[in-house]
């Protein structure tokens, strides 16, 4: 397996447009077989997420591979690490 970054967009769905939590990130790391398992395990958690909080709206997502220069400041060791198929709680992950 390899570790992806996964980066989810949730938009804030009680704050004004100009406040700058409207739009927020979350950043994660998940252990997968390949991007698009990575990408469709955090879709699974974020959207799981969305479903239960009616003030965020999940939005779009993507992956990239730890050494990507987009993310290189971020240290995949210092990301909450996620497996693929294994279910986290929220306040895990932290979001």
């Amino acid at each position: 397996m390899r570790t992806w970054v996964y980066v989810a967009w949730f938009r804030s769905l009680v704050a004004e447009l100009d406040d700058q939590d409207y739009e927020w990130v979350a950043v994660l790391s998940i252990s997968a077989e390949s991007a698009d398992r990575a990408k469709s395990w955090g879709d699974h958690l974020a959207k799981k997420r969305a479903s239960r909080d009616d003030e965020d709206q999940f939005l779009r997502s993507e992956v990239h591979l730890p050494s990507d220069p987009k993310y290189e400041r971020e240290s995949a060791s210092s990301l909450t690490l996620v497996l693929d198929g294994v279910e986290a709680e929220d306040s895990d992950i932290g979001w």
